[in-house]
């Protein structure tokens, strides 16, 4: 992404609600398929500005791995407790080995995926585990996509497909964002006919509107935490080393 948006990320990613409801839909499925250890190393790849890491730190010790050096900047400054290195995909990334891997909304922007996912699973340790979430169905794709430098969304059998590919045994997967659904289909409806707006999605919100979505959204963690949802606007997958 452009520096413009990771200061954007920086901003919003604590209250926004698109931000909130994720990180609870995520929260919801770590809970659920992660195994029991006392303790758990967790490399989050693609952290951008941090965002992420208060979260992932109740499931164990975090580090994290990201490709701009604008927005490592702004994770050392926001966590300076947390490591965070450089990284490339699919060639760059700490040795490890961790536990778990995470690449939140991260293999979309790669041109090799499967070799990026491979990337991953080598830093597992046996029994390790892979947790990713990608910008879900093509037909949902838009000028957001374009700013944020997106090269595909997903349909549920090409993420799994690529998991496995990368030599993972896909444990659990689910969309979710699936009651903004509807929503989000026609404006992309109306952007194809209107045009194309400027910029990515993500804006200030009203505070009282901020936090009904935030609460309309997050509510999905209780559906994901005991199943799957059969459509949305993203999706979640956990892969285990093979």
């Amino acid at each position: 992404m452009e520096a413009a948006e990771f200061e954007k990320h920086e901003r919003l990613e604590r209250d926004h609600w698109w931000f909130e409801g994720r990180r609870r839909c995520i929260a919801a499925v770590l809970s659920r398929e992660l195994p029991a250890l006392a303790q758990r190393e967790i490399l989050d790849v693609g952290c951008g500005t941090g965002g992420m890491f208060p979260m992932l730190q109740r499931y164990g010790k975090v580090s994290g791995a990201e490709y701009s050096a604008d927005a490592r900047a702004r994770a050392h400054r926001n966590f300076p407790s947390v490591e965070v290195s450089a990284c490339e995909l699919p060639d760059v990334l700490p040795a490890g080995p961790f536990d778990v891997v995470t690449a939140f909304d991260v293999i979309e922007h790669v041109d090799d995926p499967v070799a990026s996912l491979r990337s991953m699973v080598a830093r597992l340790k046996p029994n390790g585990r892979v947790v990713v979430t990608v910008p879900a169905l093509q037909l949902l794709w838009s000028q957001h996509d374009v700013t944020l430098q997106h090269r595909r969304r997903y349909s549920r059998g090409l993420l799994v497909e690529q998991l496995t590919a990368a030599g993972l045994r896909v444990t659990y997967d689910s969309f979710f964002n699936t009651g903004l659904f509807p929503v989000v289909a026609a404006a992309r409806l109306v952007e194809r006919v209107r045009g194309p707006g400027p910029g990515s999605d993500l804006a200030p919100v009203n505070p009282i509107v901020n936090g009904a979505l935030r609460e309309f959204f997050g509510a999905e963690a209780r559906v994901l935490a005991r199943g799957r949802l059969p459509i949305g606007v993203s999706l979640i997958a956990v892969g285990a080393r093979s």
